[in-house]
């Protein structure tokens, strides 16, 4: 008889690993994605660690990774996607020594921005929500990205500074959402200066709103920082003059994954 066994989160590493342990050390065949399993991201991950990546090889190899992002959805696979691409992008801010990201981090760090909005509290939140207090597995695949989070941020960090503003604001996005995670209190302060130097001089919806939120959850009067239009949704391009303005969530609704065995990645010490 074969007995399963509920899934379990792997233990959490202190300290961002090489990028060859996760991708050693993980069990993709027995990760969940949207297309089955993670048979295949170990091919899509060794390209990325070629000496001679480049830009568009990054994002083919990016691209292949789809099955452990799709459609903002998160599986057994992303949580040690996620490490492996913030450990490669550590290893690059490092080999670089500090200097303006090249083209194949600002990808990496994109990678990363994006997966922090789809594991943020709100996007948690609204999942529990709409799965209901009848699901009692809840939602592992989230809970072990979110886990992450620290480590997430020592990879996004560096780039807080670049010299490329557009690199910048992209890091703060991430920063911002990863910032939610309790142990990353500490650097709250830094990142509201940053979200209010956003407001002052950013005009995109979305990234006004963003920033925020972040405030607002952070204790913060924003009364000096709103202006006209700041309450509406960024995903609504087009609305009607005098209807109300959608739920931006409601757009984005976490899927609960199938329950799968235990067995998802070794720990990675």
């Amino acid at each position: 008889m074969t007995t399963t066994h509920p899934y379990s989160a792997p233990p959490v590493p202190d300290v961002l690993p090489a990028p060859e342990a996760v991708l050693r050390r993980s069990h993709w065949p027995s990760l969940q994605t949207a297309c089955g399993t993670g048979r295949t991201l170990p091919e899509a991950l060794a390209r990325l660690l070629d000496p001679d990546l480049n830009a568009s090889d990054t994002r083919d190899a990016l691209g292949d990774l789809e099955p452990v992002r799709h459609q903002n959805s998160l599986y057994e696979a992303t949580a040690p996607v996620a490490l492996f691409v913030a450990a490669l992008l550590s290893r690059r801010t490092a080999q670089h020594g500090g200097a303006t990201a090249d083209e194949v981090s600002v990808l990496l760090l994109e990678w990363l921005a994006d997966l922090a909005h789809d594991c943020d509290d709100a996007r948690k939140t609204d999942g529990d929500r709409a799965r209901g207090k009848a699901s009692l597995a809840g939602y592992p695949a989230m809970d072990n990205v979110r886990a992450l989070r620290p480590l997430l941020h020592l990879a996004v960090a560096p780039f807080l500074d670049d010299h490329d503003t557009a690199v910048r604001d992209c890091a703060l996005s991430a920063a911002l959402a990863l910032a939610e995670h309790p142990a990353l209190a500490p650097h709250r302060d830094d990142l509201t200066a940053r979200a209010r130097t956003r407001l002052i001089t950013a005009d995109g919806r979305w990234r006004r709103r963003q920033a925020l939120d972040a405030l607002l959850a952070w204790g913060h009067d924003i009364t000096d920082l709103t202006r006209p239009g700041d309450d509406r949704s960024p995903y609504i391009t087009d609305p009607e003059p005098d209807g109300p303005w959608a739920d931006p969530l409601d757009l984005h609704r976490a899927v609960q994954p199938p329950a799968r065995p235990r067995g998802a990645y070794d720990a990675l010490s």
